[in-house]
């Protein structure tokens, strides 16, 4: 390690600047969403994907994990989340009981850790959220994709199978949720009986 990298804060790196980056795309996927530009929703879909993809990959690959990485990376995911979600339900491309359970789930476990820990638990993501985040991140950009006037005029399946993977990552979001709502407490119990 060099000494410019001993002397870096934590949160100086570049997986936490790539996710900054995502949280700034979230509000223009959802102005472009609106204004009924599909195509350039979905570039911007792929690249708030992509970026969610390389911050971890760097945070792994070149040792730059950090305690605000931790604490900020779930956040954009599920902001993403619920924005995307939110979009294509005001777009009418998606049912809104999707957003509800989402919304639902975070709200849960944004309570829970206030309550436990008075804000972040510092849990690691656990497989279930990973799967769930993949779903909904191939699904929402298909389902976005199907709304293309080529592609709803020509391959209406299109969106049906989109409607799959999101509603297998909604039932994946309920399950990592109650993962993370069971790790809170037994963390919690663990903190109280040392």
């Amino acid at each position: 390690m060099t000494d410019t990298a001993r002397q870096r804060p934590d949160w100086q790196t570049w997986p936490n600047l790539i996710t900054l980056f995502r949280l700034l795309l979230i509000p223009v996927f959802v102005g472009l969403v609106v204004a009924r530009h599909p195509g350039w929703a979905l570039v911007s879909l792929v690249v708030i994907g992509v970026s969610d993809w390389a911050d971890g990959f760097i945070a792994r690959r070149y040792d730059q994990g950090s305690k605000l990485g931790k604490a900020i990376d779930p956040v954009a995911d599920r902001l993403a989340i619920i924005a995307i979600v939110l979009a294509l339900v005001l777009t009418g491309l998606l049912p809104l009981f999707v957003v509800i359970v989402v919304v639902a789930v975070d709200l849960v476990l944004v309570v829970l850790s206030s309550v436990l820990f008075h804000g972040n638990p510092d849990l690691d993501v656990t497989w279930t959220g990973k799967i769930r985040s993949a779903l909904l991140f191939v699904g929402l950009p298909v389902l976005l994709f199907s709304a293309v006037h080529t592609v709803d005029e020509n391959a209406p399946w299109v969106r049906t199978v989109a409607l799959v993977f999101v509603y297998l990552g909604t039932v994946g979001h309920v399950l990592a949720g109650a993962q993370y709502a069971v790790a809170m407490v037994r963390k919690r119990r663990a903190a109280a009986a040392a």
